[in-house]
């Protein structure tokens, strides 16, 4: 059920030096390696896409411990985070701007191997993968409307995480130990391993690994006990299996299966005195009060099976894929739903009641795509077609615990089935229309199912607020086109300007039964108008430039309902996004790499928000900024190789970031608080590695050097929340140590 309680086209991640250079030894021969991607489901270097792209190679994440990208989202130009703080949805997650702050589907797709991540739907509440890096060959994002290729929930882009394939020919492995110290707070661990093991020589290998991490604790909560310390837990298990099998020199079967269980106790997120303070009485921002303690647990199983044919004429290629993923989670919410609003329902409770809401969801997902691809003599192209079903199970629980009452009441309750499918046919070519100028042409047509089944149980001491106990079911259907217009013009082999037109959408979808609010909410929209320039300049620099202009129809929000709080979806107004991308990558010396970006982006209403009568409305009128995107934000950093001897080499790098001042979330009408700014932060980062006989490597890492508590989200929404917000990390000191063989 669709229920929730209020709760530049840049060719590297410069900041993360995905394209290292070689280590300088008696000549000059520092290249900036060529980079391969798949951003258009077919192998191409990626300064010869047209569309704005950054490729992070695994082994940067490696030598800095970034193990998910809600480490090292604000070293891709454009990403951004927002949402509830300390959240780790999909949901969360955007890119040039184009958010309304969380709690609806995501605007985001996040792709595994060319598989979408996840759910299609709200209801669904993704989680953020994490990934071990070794287990990665790289992650791809692609920036702008991606809704030809990719289909549904690319609004803004997409994030693609390409596993690493096994190899056939060498047997190989790597194992790795690491700790590290966060300031204020507990030590955390990880341990990690990888085999590739090639069975038969050049026709099967399988790659196996796993990953065990617990992250530090820095959080205390004052609201439980003064003396409750470091209350934030979470542990990451994952594994990874692969195998691929060669039966012909023209045919290639893969099949991948990953599991993932993320454990939490308290999420990383405090409670702020008022608005735009960002630190309580104490003088503390490390502090929550939350009275209930809240955990949560997430886990994933998602299988993969690929066969890509040549055909002579054309490549055929298809990918099957089923995942499960549960969420079970409890969470204070006496903020929401606390005194007065409970003492209508129950005059007799405590001031002291407290409200503790059970969230538990679960997802079954089935997708199949079949395509063919070739290339003629003029043009490249690619037909295609697609299917998904998923299932999805929502419980809801809501309980009053009153100490002075004996026990809790159980004051609501829901179960809340729902499925959705959907169909897609696209195609894709790219026309040579000279030597310089080519022409690519793409459109996808899509069409979705889906029904929602909502059940009911209310306390009779609560049907004022919540209503009656009921059961309803609701129905929807709606079609939508998507398409991309790009032509683009070489100036030589390694320099290029484009233009790009294209287009994405989300899918609408039915509310849950309440009352004379809106029973469904529509699909919404965005066109992309882009203006691109990429290459390379000899050996030592990369460049890219993009500038971008966004229309947003029928954005989706997340509205309440005036008494029971009870959200529900709806469209409202439209919006628009516009800004400027830069990066350089350049190697002026022997084994040195310096990296910059910046990001300039306006994202605003273009039309006030609508008000529905009967519920708790988001406000904002034309004019008023988008949540979380900073106007400007930017990056830099400096790596040096090195060489101590034939038998030791290392790197060392320095990176600076810098986000610019953001507004939270937009308001709801009864807010009692308002809109305010999230404060500008910087962050500088160090790291050390040492190689010995290629075998054995050591890396030492300092996150946020100056420890500086960076604001990187915060809530402020309705009328009866305490303001919360989460912050970057304490100051971290940590190492690695692996042995590779």
């Amino acid at each position: 059920m669709r229920m929730k309680f209020l709760a530049p086209a840049v060719t590297t991640a410069f900041a993360l030096n995905p394209v290292t250079a070689a280590v300088a030894q008696e000549t000059r021969n520092v290249l900036i390696e060529e980079v391969v991607v798949t951003a258009q489901k077919r192998e191409e270097r990626l300064i010869d896409v047209p569309v704005a792209i950054t490729a992070v190679n695994s082994q940067n994440l490696i030598d800095q411990n970034l193990v998910s990208i809600t480490e090292f989202y604000n070293r891709v130009p454009g990403l951004q985070f927002g949402g509830a703080p300390g959240g780790n949805e999909i949901s969360n997650l955007s890119l040039r701007g184009i958010t309304t702050g969380g709690g609806t589907n995501p605007t985001l797709a996040v792709l595994v191997n060319d598989v979408q991540f996840g759910s299609s739907t709200e209801n669904g509440q993704a989680p953020i993968p994490d990934f071990d890096p070794a287990t990665l060959e790289r992650v791809e994002v692609l920036r702008g409307p991606q809704g030809t290729l990719y289909g549904a929930s690319s609004l803004g882009g997409l994030i693609k995480y390409v596993l690493r394939k096994p190899d056939t020919e060498s047997f190989s492995g790597r194992v790795e130990a690491g700790a590290n110290s966060v300031k204020g707070g507990t030590d955390g661990y990880n341990v990690r391993g990888s085999v590739n093991i090639p069975i038969v020589e050049n026709k099967l290998g399988l790659n196996l690994s796993g990953v065990y991490r617990e992250d530090p604790r820095y959080i205390d909560n004052i609201g439980t006990d003064p003396e409750s310390h470091n209350v934030n837990k979470a542990e990451t298990t994952g594994a990874l299996a692969s195998l691929v099998y060669y039966p012909t020199d023209r045919l290639t079967l893969n099949l991948s299966a990953l599991t993932q269980e993320q454990d939490t106790e308290n999420k990383a997120s405090i409670d702020i005195a008022s608005e735009g303070n960002f630190h309580q009485a104490n003088g503390e921002s490390i502090d929550t009060i939350n009275a209930v303690p809240g955990s949560m647990v997430r886990e994933f199983d998602q299988y993969i099976g690929r066969v890509d044919w040549d055909l002579d004429w054309a490549t055929f290629t298809s990918i099957t894929a089923y995942g499960e993923s549960l969420r079970e989670e409890s969470q204070d919410v006496t903020y929401v739903f606390g005194p007065p609003l409970f003492g209508i329902a129950y005059p007799g409770s405590s001031d002291d009641s407290r409200i503790d809401i059970l969230n538990n969801v679960y997802t079954d997902k089935f997708s199949q795509e079949l395509r063919v691809s070739g290339a003629n003599e003029g043009f490249n192209w690619m037909v295609g077609a697609f299917y998904t079903k998923e299932d999805t199970l929502l419980e809801q629980t809501l309980m009053l615990n009153d100490p002075a009452a004996a026990g809790a009441y159980q004051v609501y309750t829901s179960q809340g089935p729902s499925d959705y499918e959907e169909t897609a046919v696209f195609a894709d070519a790219t026309f040579n229309l000279t030597d310089r100028i080519d022409l690519q042409v793409g459109g996808r047509y899509a069409r979705n199912e889906q029904e929602n089944i909502s059940r009911t149980v209310v306390d009779q001491a609560a049907a004022p607020i919540f209503g009656l106990s009921e059961t309803s079911v609701i129905d929807s259907d709606e079609a939508a086109a998507t398409w991309v217009l790009s032509p683009s013009y070489r100036f030589n082999d390694d320099m290029m300007a484009y233009m790009r037109v294209a287009t994405g959408y989300r899918p609408g979808g039915p509310n849950s039964n309440l009352g004379n609010l809106p029973s469904e909410f529509d699909s919404d929209s965005v066109i992309n108008y882009e203006l691109g320039f990429k290459g390379q300049l000899g050996a030592d620099l990369t460049f890219d430039v993009a500038a971008f202009y966004i229309d947003w129809e029928d954005i989706q929000l997340q509205n309440a309902d005036a008494v029971s709080s009870l959200t529900f979806f709806t469209n409202g107004g439209q919006a628009r996004s516009q800004g400027l991308e830069f990066a350089t990558e350049w190697s002026p010396l022997d084994g040195l790499l310096i990296s910059a970006n910046a990001t300039y982006t306006n994202a605003e209403l273009s039309e006030d928000i609508p008000s529905i009568e009967g519920a708790s409305n988001l406000v904002g009128e034309s004019g008023d900024s988008l949540p979380f995107t900073p106007e400007f934000a930017a990056n830099f950093s400096v790596r040096q190789n090195f060489s101590i001897n034939s038998r030791i080499q290392g790197h060392a790098g320095i990176i600076y970031t810098y986000v610019d001042d953001r507004p939270s979330e937009l308001l709801n009408s009864d807010a009692a608080r308002p809109r305010f700014e999230l404060p500008s932060y910087e962050q500088v980062d160090l790291n050390l590695g040492l190689t010995i006989d290629s075998v054995w490597k050591g890396t030492f890492y300092v996150r946020n050097l100056s420890d500086e508590r960076g604001v990187v989200t915060a809530m402020n929404r309705n009328g009866t929340a305490a303001p919360k917000a989460s912050f970057t990390l304490p100051r971290t000191i940590g190492f690695n140590i692996a042995r590779e063989f």
